[in-house]
């Protein structure tokens, strides 16, 4: 259960929002599943906000049960039976597949959404249909493999004579990768991919060396584990003085030279208002699944003084937010 320290400020948000869906009897138990600490997993707490605002506050109308497998993707398991042990009336797996696989897995009957960030839901076969979602299961997902096209666009416009980009997945964004290798070869670029396996990633290996092997810029693919560890890879991204791009304005304050990703409070409220449908009875089959379509362009100005890089008005002027 989430600490009352930890829902305090968002408690006081619990007055019914216009349009909420006023839920009879006990208090809604809702459970999370997602790859990272609460507190530091800026979809979990954002979906957690968006209920409170929809009339859902901790305590009060609802209760709040939030399990993460950081680093341990043979844990998810544990923890999605867990949660289905605790009779929750609705789970959610935020952000990666496994939460949800896991969670599909230890409770095939019940409701279940999915804010998926890193993955196709389709492709990866969550769902089968996104009109008509199959398996008790919807929500909302994220387009990252167009993220990522757009992400290699951007970086050739900052970059007109860069020959090689330097990209880092795992096993949350294997499903990117391909899109990574044609947006690359259409941009120009040679791609260098690194993919990591084990926890924890070994980045200095492969940092170590960029220099010597004529790497340009970088790009972490969006995964958990990349935002997790942003400022450590700032860290050395700094060192080298090569520019970078990520996938959530997290990596863009820790120091990243621009991310481009969802629009983080709207997909959650989106989340949230599903969440309540279901709730209130509506099956996940009849609630289709949501393509997130506003995307946010942050940009470091700091980072791109200290570099040298100067940005150009086209992009600039697409930019959600500048971090001076």
């Amino acid at each position: 259960m989430i600490s009352r320290r930890q829902f305090l400020a968002l408690s006081a948000l619990g007055a019914l929002a216009p349009g909420a869906v006023a839920q009879v009897g006990r208090a809604a138990k809702i459970g999370i599943l997602g790859p990272s600490p609460l507190e530091t997993s800026l979809y979990a707490i954002n979906v957690v906000r968006a209920f409170t605002e929809l009339g859902y506050a901790e305590g009060a109308r609802a209760t709040f049960l939030y399990r993460y497998a950081d680093g341990g993707f043979e844990l998810y398991r544990r923890q999605a039976q867990d949660l289905a042990a605790r009779d929750c009336d609705l789970l959610i797996a935020v952000r990666a597949e496994p939460p949800a696989r896991a969670l599909q897995f230890s409770r095939p009957g019940g409701p279940i959404l999915f804010l998926a960030v890193d993955y196709d839901p389709l492709e990866s076969g969550i769902v089968s249909n996104l009109r008509t979602p199959d398996r008790n299961t919807t929500g909302v997902y994220v387009p990252q493999n167009l993220l990522v096209t757009r992400r290699i666009e951007i970086m050739r416009e900052l970059q007109p004579h860069a020959d090689r980009l330097m990209v880092f997945a795992d096993r949350y964004s294997a499903d990117q990768v391909e899109a990574a290798r044609k947006a690359a070869a259409a941009a120009n670029f040679q791609l260098m991919l690194v993919q990591f396996t084990t926890q924890p990633y070994d980045y200095s290996t492969f940092l170590q060396s960029a220099r010597a092997m004529g790497v340009d810029a970088f790009m972490t693919l969006a995964s958990p584990a990349f935002a997790r560890d942003r400022q450590q890879l700032q860290d050395w991204f700094a060192r080298l003085r090569l520019p970078s791009i990520g996938s959530n304005p997290q990596q863009a304050e820790a120091g990243y030279l621009i991310t481009l990703g969802s629009n983080v409070p709207k997909v959650a409220r989106r989340v949230a208002e599903i969440g309540v449908r279901v709730l209130s009875g509506t099956k996940p089959a009849a609630i289709p699944v949501e393509l997130a379509d506003e995307f946010e362009l942050v940009i470091n100005m700091a980072t791109a003084r200290s570099l040298g890089v100067k940005i150009p008005g086209t992009v600039r002027a697409r930019a959600a937010r500048v971090i001076e």
